[in-house]
């Protein structure tokens, strides 16, 4: 395998065209050929590996979302080559340079529905045994800047943060850092690109953004990263400072048990909520 480079694609809104009940290599020829290869690695780890429908694996975060695919530079044989009775060459072998995507993982931008319950079994991103005293959010699925969670370990309910996830490696890669390198890539892209995501009332406005213009808060992101990770896969984070958030408890995804996780990284310009005025008719910046 020669040295692994890593491509990124940012939040595509022609990703709304994939067709999630069909395989990533029958798609409309528009969909961008790196989000395809980060789905026929999320296929073969958890559509064949782990057995969940494929109907279910892409989600409305899709589009929304960065992905990063991880390939490795292999040589296919197209033909081996053909020696005469003494050893000596009649033609080379032939061989074909491929670039295999063989990880890759999401970074979901804020807002997001409501922490998960402790206890809770979703399939396809809905819970099916609510509880009579914690039901589903109606926000759960288009949730306001604004939305104030449950507070937990490590969550106050209020402040945006972002969430990794759909970290996939093909299962001959691993234990070769290549789910090193992807954590790392996502997480200094984003320290680089801290305000990305920031909303721009500008541009917006404050009624577009659910958010009352008397008081002109806008959220912020100021470093904080969850994960819903697999318990299996605990051991993988923790080794990038992330703590399991005891108060979320453990809920399952598609059957396996999931746990929430937190880290919170350095970004620049502070973060967190900023408040400012509007009078006058003055826009914010």
């Amino acid at each position: 395998m020669g040295t692994p480079f890593i491509s990124c694609l940012q939040p595509q809104d022609i990703l709304h065209l994939y067709t999630k009940t069909n395989p990533h290599t029958q798609q409309p020829p528009s969909i961008p050929k790196t989000f395809l290869d980060a789905m026929s690695v999320r296929e073969s780890v958890y559509v064949t590996e782990q057995k969940i429908p494929l109907e279910n694996e892409f989600d409305s975060d899709d589009p929304r979302s960065c992905h990063w695919v991880i390939y490795a530079s292999v040589n296919k044989t197209d033909s081996p080559a053909v020696l005469s009775p003494s050893g000596t060459i009649l033609r080379p072998r032939r061989s074909t340079h491929l670039s295999l995507p063989i990880g890759t993982i999401r970074l979901v931008p804020f807002p997001h529905p409501p922490h998960p319950q402790s206890g809770g079994i979703y399939i396809d991103g809905q819970l099916t045994n609510p509880s009579s005293s914690n039901p589903p959010s109606p926000s759960a699925q288009t949730p306001s800047l604004n939305f104030k969670d449950r507070p937990t370990t490590f969550h106050d309910g209020l402040e945006p943060y972002i969430k990794l996830g759909r970290l996939a490696v093909l299962p001959e890669f691993r234990r070769m850092g290549i789910a090193s390198q992807l954590i790392r890539a996502s997480i200094n892209w984003m320290q680089e690109n801290h305000t990305i995501f920031n909303p721009r009332p500008s541009a917006l406005g404050f009624e577009a953004l659910g958010m009352d213009h008397n008081q002109g808060i806008l959220p912020k992101w100021r470093g904080l990263i969850c994960v819903h990770a697999q318990e299996t896969a605990v051991s993988t984070w923790e080794k990038f400072g992330f703590e399991v958030d005891k108060e979320m408890g453990t809920w399952f995804e598609e059957g396996i048990p999931h746990v929430g996780m937190w880290r919170r990284v350095k970004v620049g310009d502070g973060g967190g909520l900023v408040e400012s005025v509007v009078s006058g008719g003055t826009k914010l910046p």
